[in-house]
């Protein structure tokens, strides 16, 4: 008896009284997914530039230790020249007051600390701590 099964039907018919499993979104669903989205893309879009300023920074610290020009400069020099380069980049909102200079070993070290507050929605803010050494 091939090609009939047990109900006496010939031929591959599908049981047709399961619906098959519906997919795709719904409309929550899909609610929910742009919210989780728009909150990412808004946090993404306010911290990155704050990282993307502080490596130009730190950037510009590093260029100067590694040359050996912060060796031969006081701070007041060091931090016009970290001045200069920020101005170059649009680096904005930035003090150069937050930048120390030292010696260790005969070698310069500059020091950045300092921390940025980005304003998130209505009384949230997030804070961005940094705090790097430049030997």
């Amino acid at each position: 008896m091939s090609g009939v099964n047990n109900s006496g039907v010939v031929g591959t018919m599908k049981n047709l009284s399961m619906p098959a499993a519906q997919q795709g979104f719904s409309k929550f669903g899909l609610l929910m997914t742009l919210i989780v989205l728009v909150c990412v893309l808004t946090f993404g879009l306010k911290v990155l530039p704050v990282y993307i300023d502080h490596n130009f920074v730190k950037g510009v610290a590093e260029d100067m230790v590694e040359s050996g020009r912060a060796s031969s400069m006081t701070q007041a020099e060091v931090r016009e020249e970290v001045g200069r380069g920020l101005a170059i980049n649009n680096v904005r909102g930035f003090d150069i007051n937050n930048i120390t200079t030292s010696i260790n070993g005969g070698d310069s070290v500059i020091s950045i600390k300092y921390e940025r507050r980005i304003p998130l929605f209505s009384n949230v803010d997030i804070v961005v701590s940094f705090d790097d050494r430049v030997e």
